[in-house]
């Protein structure tokens, strides 16, 4: 079997497939594919890339899925800027490798190969593999959540495990100015009160959660841990922590969504209304 991935752009009618490696004869029922979808939006013109390679036997375990949401065109944004945004996008999903892997269908080499290792692992003196040293948990999902008001937003669930033990799943939230492609930040939108109270106020929210519990020695100081990974949404701003900051492992990644009314006394002057604006007009 020939394993391909591709990608089709927003309002084509043919999906474009792309020969990446010929791995059904070494991984049994390995596969990748790849569907079309409709529009995001009318001010993103993008392409799906979205595929998976699947190899489960007896001392070898390889998982890799994807679906990202590629923008090629944002209106509002120069072509340097919406440079900035892919290569933050590619850095994201595979690691900072956007100066060798331009374009996913460029990065995604990095997964095949690393699946493709799997094989050449060499055996132990009596002839063992062990299957940790066979094992890969790969996923990219990368969704635009908006892209108006001068900023776009996308937010990536990710896993990369290579056979360690604990949780390696991870959410990276990014919401970009459109005028000069720069990661928004809690400090552009926050008063300096506001950004110093920030951690203990989302402590105290997020500590509150009735399915899961801090770790016994969490306080508000981790909470740091999530500044510069959050969303703007109609209703608020959402923050994600990562395993082992506030949370045991085996929690996951955690989130939490503070309203405009709880972050009233912490924002700018005019920035709710701003952010509201965002959703007044057209949402992914």
């Amino acid at each position: 079997m020939i394993v391909i991935y591709g990608c089709e752009r927003k309002n084509s009618m043919n999906t474009i497939f792309r020969l990446a490696l010929v791995f059904a004869v070494f991984l049994t029922g390995g596969f990748v594919c790849a569907r079309g979808i409709t529009n995001l939006s009318p001010t993103v013109e993008a392409q799906i890339y979205e595929g998976e390679i699947r190899s489960v036997s007896a001392g070898m375990w390889v998982e890799a899925e994807w679906r990202i949401e590629w923008p090629e065109e944002v209106f509002g944004a120069s072509s340097d800027v919406l440079a900035a945004i892919q290569c933050q996008m590619i850095d994201d999903c595979f690691g900072n490798v956007s100066e060798f892997y331009p374009t996913p269908d460029k990065a995604l080499q990095k997964i095949f190969s690393t699946a493709y290792s799997k094989l050449d692992v060499p055996p132990d003196e009596d002839g063992s593999v062990s299957p940790l040293l066979r094992h890969l948990d790969f996923q990219a999902n990368v969704s635009i959540k908006f892209a108006d008001a001068g900023s776009m937003g996308y937010v990536l669930e990710g896993c990369h495990n290579e056979g360690g033990n604990g949780c390696h799943s991870y959410v990276k939230a990014r919401v970009f100015s459109l005028s000069t492609g720069c990661l928004l930040q809690e400090s552009d939108f926050m008063t300096a009160s506001g950004l110093k109270a920030f951690p203990k106020v989302f402590f105290d929210r997020v500590s509150r959660k009735p399915d899961v519990k801090p770790c016994s020695n969490a306080n508000e100081n981790d909470a740091e841990a999530a500044l510069g990974n959050f969303m703007i949404e109609p209703e608020g701003i959402r923050w994600w922590l990562r395993p082992y900051s506030v949370f045991p492992g085996y929690a996951g990644v955690q989130d939490m969504l503070l309203t405009w009314q709880e972050l009233k006394p912490l924002l700018k002057p005019g920035k709710e209304k701003v952010f509201k604006g965002i959703f007044t007009k057209s949402t992914l």
